[in-house]
């Protein structure tokens, strides 16, 4: 038998709807969550060490507070699901190249390991053990639009561009964006599963993630980086 296992994390302020006292998990697991300053402290006490399950997606928030911090995957808004990280969260690449929280940013596709034990909030949260960037390589400094394709144009099938309007998921993203696709850009769904580029149709739901470079006009143009398909499988 394991002893006693406790595991505190700080999580930023919140309005995403936690749940006191319920959790979805062992018979003995046991939650208990509480308001310090401003803050929502989470703490799960289990009897045994919690069962880990695995998870893919991609990143569309990273909320940071010094060691502790929610990632957000597989959606925006109530979609999806947020990994709880700390100190004691393994990053790393593929390969086994070691990271750190401040190298992950939005638009990366991860593999998360984390607990069995999740919050009713929606989005749920959930303890995470170990962060996997599952990208060839980090694109620091990328913006992302989440929204609805609402124009398209093609003249070949190299050449697409698509005008995406939305919300923009980071403070310097804007709310309308017009991207070119080019060779290099990753088409993928909320898991990060690569799809074709037909599902890019206008109305579809997407998330376009983009560097910095964008042109000064109205909406700004940009080259997309990774989109993701948010309209789910009927």
């Amino acid at each position: 038998m394991h002893p006693v296992m406790k595991k505190s994390f700080a999580i930023l302020s919140l309005s995403a709807l936690l749940t006191a006292g319920t959790a979805y998990g062992t018979p003995s697991d046991t939650f208990a969550a509480e308001s310090m300053k401003g803050n929502l402290t989470v703490s799960f006490s289990m009897k045994e060490e919690a069962k880990t399950i695995q998870a893919t997606g991609v990143i569309t928030s990273i909320r940071a507070d010094g060691d502790h911090a929610l990632i957000h995957i597989q959606g925006v808004g109530t979609d999806g699901l947020v990994l709880n990280v700390d100190k004691d969260t393994v990053f790393q690449m593929a390969d086994g190249t070691k990271l750190s929280l401040a190298d992950l940013h939005v638009g990366l596709t991860v593999l998360a390991e984390h607990s069995i034990v999740m919050t009713m909030s929606l989005p749920p949260q959930t303890p995470t053990s170990k962060v996997t960037v599952l990208d060839a390589k980090i694109q620091k400094d990328l913006m992302g639009t989440a929204g609805v394709i609402e124009e398209l144009h093609s003249e070949n099938k190299d050449d697409l561009r698509i005008r995406v309007k939305g919300e923009g998921l980071t403070e310097t993203s804007p709310s309308e964006i017009v991207l070119n696709l080019t060779k290099d850009t990753a088409i993928v769904d909320m898991n990060g599963k690569k799809v074709a580029t037909s599902k890019l149709v206008k109305g579809a739901n997407v998330i376009g993630f983009y560097g910095p470079a964008l042109t000064k006009s109205l909406p700004p143009i940009g080259t997309a980086w990774k989109i993701v398909v948010a309209d789910k499988e009927e």
